[in-house]
């Protein structure tokens, strides 16, 4: 804009700031209200991303819990209680491959162009996005540990030692490896803008990072090999912390190293997500 001063003119910029209707949480808000709104629009994601970890909680636990058993001697729990942790984590990362997948349909339709032209900070539309992501894994981690609360009135042994706060802190681990792990699946789906790429890379490292962990089994039930690559195998180290939180109490080592690792995997992975997510647009 040009407005006129004495004999010179002066020239005003806005900048993108300026222009903002409100406040960046504000902005994160409003559109981690548009993405769970627009994710109620598509149901039949959310039945399947439940109804696959909730097969494998059943089958794995009836195929694997007497040989599980037979190996461990007497335990006061069933196989099932040392499988969850490994389902919610399973949750978590099907759930980050569809953040990838919503965002090639925002880019795919022009709505993200939208979002580049409005008076909004680019990094509310990601962090608001990222903020839906969470919160969504968390209810499914709920649900899961629901319906596994539920199956101890039919005889399952399943212990919870940590009761309703214990819970609440799975859910939390499982919500905040699915942020990190969204950063993978955002970042091939602003680079490729491809659904397929997309789903390729998500679902290639699903099962790698679940079965070279000790999400299904305890690590000194694992082959060496494997033992050594769970080491460096974030899956590892929240499957560690959610299991002791339902078999045997607050273990805030496990906890600690849980959220170091995540935090660390989080970091890198949505890093290179900002870092693709700022040349959209340009």
């Amino acid at each position: 804009m040009v407005t006129d001063v004495g004999h010179a003119q002066r020239v005003i910029t806005r900048t993108r700031d300026s222009e903002t209707s409100g406040g960046v949480l504000t902005e994160i808000g409003l559109v981690t209200w548009r993405s769970l709104v627009k994710l109620t629009r598509t149901p039949v994601l959310l039945f399947f991303s439940l109804f696959m970890p909730l097969i494998w909680l059943v089958m794995f636990s009836q195929t694997f819990g007497t040989v599980f058993s037979s190996a461990s001697g007497p335990l006061p729990y069933d196989y099932v209680a040392v499988l969850l942790p490994g389902i919610t984590v399973m949750t978590a990362i099907q759930s980050a491959s569809q953040s990838g997948f919503a965002m090639v349909s925002d880019l795919e339709s022009g709505f993200m162009d939208k979002f580049f032209v409005a008076p909004i900070r680019r990094s509310s539309v990601l962090a608001g996005k990222l903020l839906a992501d969470g919160l969504r894994m968390a209810a499914q981690a709920g649900i899961i540990l629901g319906i596994a609360a539920l199956l101890t009135l039919a005889g399952w042994r399943i212990p919870f030692a940590t009761g309703v706060f214990g819970v609440v802190l799975i859910m939390f681990l499982a919500a905040a490896f699915g942020v990190a792990f969204s950063g993978l699946s955002n970042t091939v789906a602003l680079r490729t803008k491809n659904t397929e790429s997309t789903m390729m890379v998500s679902f290639s490292l699903t099962f790698p990072l679940l079965f070279l962990s000790t999400a299904m089994l305890p690590k000194t039930r694992l082959p060496s090999w494997v033992q050594s690559f769970s080491t460096v195998n974030p899956v590892s180290y929240m499957a560690d912390a959610a299991r002791a939180l339902i078999l045997t109490g607050y273990d805030w080592t496990a906890l600690g190293n849980a959220i170091i690792a995540i935090a660390a995997f989080g970091i890198i992975l949505n890093g290179l997500a900002v870092m693709a997510f700022r040349a959209q647009g340009k």
